[in-house]
């Protein structure tokens, strides 16, 4: 076998990032290991029955799909990754959006690390907050599978379901992606959110950078606004990791280039179609 330089080193990044991209944000599944939060404790408080909300506003629809060629340090295309809205349905009595994404390694990648990794979202329509985070990982020969229930209280619909009590807001990596879509950087330039994957616990820290900048990508010409996202865990930034999500600044906020900085190296994911 040949055991040059580069190929390890592709061997062995080929190991961290497409997970890290799959998840359109996803360098906050880098960290593996136990859960850094297990639960978040509140007091709760008998309150009148609210009315029910309304739906959120958001500038997305079932049915929509954006596929991305994602490169590793600007030499080679590593991954394929669409992310599609599945569907607006009832999820333990109350609407949510699905969301899923799926990411594959191409070759020459793929000859030497094979990933076919999924990931489901189910965000509540109303708050959209994180309902429910599926993983389900497909590396080489090793297989496996991590379903994350959250809520904010105990949940009775789930009566013999382990559900993590998350602090209101919450996200998962795939949902983050469409919450940063749905946010309204024109009014608010910056905000924070917090986010679970079932492992760890992470606060990102959105700020708009820029607006009405040109992008050319493979999909097409667009507008768009820069959105720098820097990721804390415990209070403290996590250090060598920078992302940044280019939004189009039209009725869609079609996400055109996800790009990250992180110590194995740097990841661009562009958007090449997209459709409905």
């Amino acid at each position: 076998m040949d055991r040059t330089p580069t190929k390890r080193r592709v061997r062995s990044c080929a190991r961290k990032w497409p997970r890290w991209v799959a998840a359109a944000l996803a360098t906050l599944l880098l960290g593996g290991g136990a859960a850094g939060l297990s639960a978040q404790g509140h007091r709760h408080h008998k309150k009148k029955p609210a009315p029910p909300a309304a739906p959120a506003v958001v500038p997305f629809a079932a049915g929509e799909w954006l596929q991305y060629a994602a490169q590793w340090n600007n030499f080679v295309t590593a991954a394929t990754l669409k992310l599609r809205v599945m569907e607006r349905r009832e999820f333990f009595g109350r609407p949510a959006w699905h969301f899923q994404a799926m990411a594959q390694t191409v070759d020459p990648v793929r000859m030497l690390y094979t990933i076919d990794d999924q990931f489901d979202s189910y965000t509540d329509a109303t708050t959209l907050d994180c309902r429910q985070y599926e993983m389900y990982l497909r590396e080489q020969s090793k297989q496996e599978d991590l379903v994350v229930p959250m809520a904010q209280k105990p949940d009775p619909s789930r009566s013999g379901t382990h559900v993590y009590l998350v602090l209101a807001g919450t996200q998962d990596p795939i949902g983050l992606l469409y919450r940063l879509r749905a946010h309204d950087w024109e009014k608010e330039p910056a905000a924070r959110f917090p986010v679970f994957d079932g492992r760890k616990f992470y606060e990102v820290d959105a700020r708009r950078e820029s607006m009405g900048t040109p992008l050319t990508v493979a999909a097409g010409n667009f507008v768009v606004m820069r959105i720098g996202l820097h990721v804390l865990q415990g209070g403290q930034e996590v250090p060598n990791l920078k992302v940044w999500v280019s939004l189009a600044q039209d009725a869609e906020r079609t996400p055109a280039l996800i790009e990250a900085e992180a110590p194995f190296g740097t990841v661009r994911a562009e958007l090449t179609a997209h459709g409905r």
